[in-house]
């Protein structure tokens, strides 16, 4: 047990850590295991981002197992995100050269969200992205499809048409057809990724310093700041 100042003063200098090493994955990965294995993590930060800002940095170093580990202890603390998280887990697959496994992950978030444009660009980078230039047409196309059968809410139609025509020109195809065309034809605007709500389930009362959820830190905002 630990008085609630010092938890404040073990917790800030373990955020100070993941600040100082966001530009190298291999000293962030080992900082956020820290914060999330501080007794004291659960309420001091927000357990979907550390789950998932791990899970990148896991990424970033070739991990894709580890990646896919952190990604779904992300899910079960409440991370999500445009597409689904485990459209991530889809690229790692791909990336790890399980090309299976990423047809089977996009393709039930596909049936899971029908209309979501992003999961589209998502699977369409990321085939590019590995050289699958046949597979990126086939998701771009589906979701060019989707974007402009709903009017392009999301303004993406324009990026999908792209990306699909780069693609296609790497496959020696012509990209002159009626979709890209119908896509030109769309207002043109900066594509803005969608923000990544989470949605963490409220911090449990800590045995280790006495938090409590119903109170700022479990005691008087006074003796946190008293000398």
């Amino acid at each position: 047990m630990i008085t609630a100042r010092r938890s404040v003063a073990e917790t800030s200098a373990l955020g100070r850590q993941l600040s100082a090493t966001e530009r190298d994955p291999a000293a962030h990965v080992d900082a956020l295991r820290a914060a999330l294995a501080h007794p004291c993590s659960q309420h001091a930060f927000s357990q979907p981002e550390l789950w998932a800002e791990l899970a990148r940095a896991l990424g970033r170093l070739g991990d894709y197992d580890g990646a896919i580990v952190a990604i779904e202890a992300g899910i079960e603390h409440g991370a999500w995100a445009q597409p689904h998280p485990r459209a991530d887990v889809a690229e790692w697959h791909l990336l790890a050269g399980r090309h299976e496994q990423a047809e089977a992950t996009y393709t039930t978030l596909r049936e899971q969200y029908p209309n979501d444009v992003w999961l589209y660009n998502h699977a369409g980078l990321a085939y590019a992205d590995v050289g699958d230039h046949a597979m990126a047409v086939r998701w771009l196309t589906e979701g060019l499809q989707v974007a402009l059968a709903d009017g392009d809410p999301e303004q993406l139609a324009s990026q999908l048409a792209d990306m699909r025509t780069h693609s296609l020109k790497e496959l020696r195809a012509d990209p002159d057809d009626e979709l890209t065309r119908a896509a030109a034809a769309t207002t043109a605007r900066p594509v803005m990724h969608p923000s990544m709500p989470l949605r963490p389930p409220p911090a449990p009362p800590c045995g280790h310093c006495g938090y409590d959820p119903d109170r700022e830190r479990g005691v008087p905002p006074a003796e946190l700041t008293e000398p």
